[in-house]
């Protein structure tokens, strides 16, 4: 892949469509009240891709980075009905540039209009955000009088989970080296994560949040923390730890990234090494649970470093074993060293250049040892 910030790969209801995107296409889209064409958020032809609370089948609720709804509807026209007030999200009509869905007060958003009559048109949502900006609760669409949604075609049949933190949620990944985090320079769909999913013809899932580690979160004042990424990763949503758990049997994938390590050794106190290792081997051993037949892949970033790599590269030697095999447990290290200066966003995290770089690496792994 190659990729510069006037492109975007984003998968889309045909596959891995490569979409052109310049800055005049990029635009903030104004709520607007319809009154007509009513279809709610359970109807059977919309595809939620990533984890949604369902308890209200009217008002589905979500707040991971990245999770993305598709439709195909008739008619000239759309709106969203969206309760939210913080997030961002990407919304993509017909296979064309994304364009910027900036959130307020309002709880419909038109995003389309003056569309052809004669055929249907597509429809993707995704939240660029992730849990710390905001959540959502979409509550279907709003389409021209007599308009109705159509069949989509069956999700493709690759399934890839990714388990991390910023660099996985897509930290900064818009801007560079001179900003801090906002929303507006985080884009889930632009981090190596979804790249890595759409490049290899995949549906993907994001179970991220910025600062958790394995076993101590960024900045702690202790060598671990309360809450790390492994405590949040069966929530079905992570800013309600009361909510009913994900149901890890509604979608299984053959693949699982993990991406973690460098909070947990980027400041003062690290954990010690055999902590973070046994945490890092339970973590495994919770996802090959979970989905039998798996296969796992320990990624090292390039944010992290030693002696973190070293114990990632221990935690999969140790996995083999304990196994006796070395067939569904992979260690893949992203060096810094092949990284450059344009390669950087915001508070130095990777941008959409060293994104694609680290989606490479990630991707040849994955096709190398799954014949992807």
């Amino acid at each position: 892949m190659k990729v510069t910030l006037q492109t975007v790969f984003l998968f889309t209801l045909s596959s891995a469509a490569i979409i052109q995107l310049s800055s005049c296409s990029f635009f903030v889209t104004k709520p607007e009240a319809v009154s007509t064409g009513i279809i709610d958020a359970d109807n059977p032809d919309i595809q939620y891709i990533g984890r949604f609370d369902f308890s209200d089948p009217k008002k589905v609720v979500f707040d991971w980075a990245g999770v993305y709804i598709c439709s195909k509807f008739t008619g000239t026209s759309c709106s969203i009905r969206l309760a939210d007030s913080t997030d961002e999200y990407a919304i993509i009509i017909d296979e064309y540039a994304p364009r910027l869905l900036t959130i307020d007060t309002s709880k419909v958003y038109k995003v389309a209009s003056g569309l052809s009559d004669s055929v249907p048109h597509t429809i993707v949502i995704q939240k660029r955000t992730e849990p710390l900006v905001g959540a959502g609760v979409f509550m279907g669409f709003i389409l021209d009088k007599g308009a109705t949604l159509l069949p989509l075609p069956e999700r493709p049949g690759r399934r890839t989970e990714f388990i991390g933190n910023s660099i996985t949620s897509g930290y900064g990944v818009l801007g560079d080296t001179t900003c801090h985090f906002s929303p507006q320079t985080e884009d889930a769909a632009m981090a190596y994560a979804a790249m890595t999913g759409r490049e290899l013809h995949a549906d993907y899932h994001l179970i991220s949040y910025s600062g958790r580690g394995v076993v101590r979160n960024y900045g702690d004042k202790n060598k671990t923390s309360i809450n790390p990424m492994p405590a949040l990763y069966d929530r079905t949503c992570y800013f309600d730890s009361t909510m009913k758990k994900w149901d890890f049997k509604k979608w299984v994938p053959q693949a699982v990234v993990i991406n973690l390590g460098t909070n947990d050794f980027s400041t003062q106190p690290c954990p010690d090494s055999a902590v973070f290792v046994d945490a890092y081997l339970a973590l495994i051993d919770t996802v090959r649970s979970l989905y039998p037949g798996v296969t796992v892949f320990c990624v090292s970033g390039p944010m992290i470093g030693e002696p973190c790599t070293h114990y990632v590269r221990e935690v999969v030697m140790e996995q083999q074993r304990r196994e006796g095999r070395d067939k569904d447990v992979f260690f893949v290290e992203i060096p810094r060293s092949m990284m450059t200066d344009s390669d950087w966003g915001c508070d130095v995290h990777p941008n959409v250049y060293g994104a694609d770089k680290m989606a490479d690496v990630v991707v040849r792994m994955i096709r190398l040892r799954m014949n992807w």
